[in-house]
């Protein structure tokens, strides 16, 4: 895969309130990921499970928070969950 390819939109809201969503699919070439909570309530994510609020393996996200890779990064599934429909998240991956 080219080191340099354009990212690939991730961007989304929250589609069912209190329920975990899949932000992005689990990717075995992704090369980086990007997400921001741009929502005004905390999101839970996880890569090894399906996020839930104060939850072994996942972890908040607080607004205006960020999460990235650049280098060596999972390629697993990101489950998001949030509280509230219709709050979003910029996300894009590579």
């Amino acid at each position: 895969q080219n080191s340099n390819a354009a990212p690939t939109g991730k961007s989304n809201e929250i589609t069912t309130g209190g329920a975990a969503q899949v932000a992005m699919a689990g990717l075995s070439t992704r090369k980086g990921y990007f997400f921001q909570n741009i929502s005004s309530e905390i999101m839970w994510g996880s890569f090894t499970g399906t996020a839930a609020p104060n939850t072994s393996g996942s972890f908040p996200i607080s607004p205006n928070g960020i999460i990235r890779s650049t280098q060596v990064c999972e390629t697993t599934a990101l489950s998001i969950y949030g509280e509230t429909t219709g709050k979003v998240y910029t996300a894009w991956e590579m």
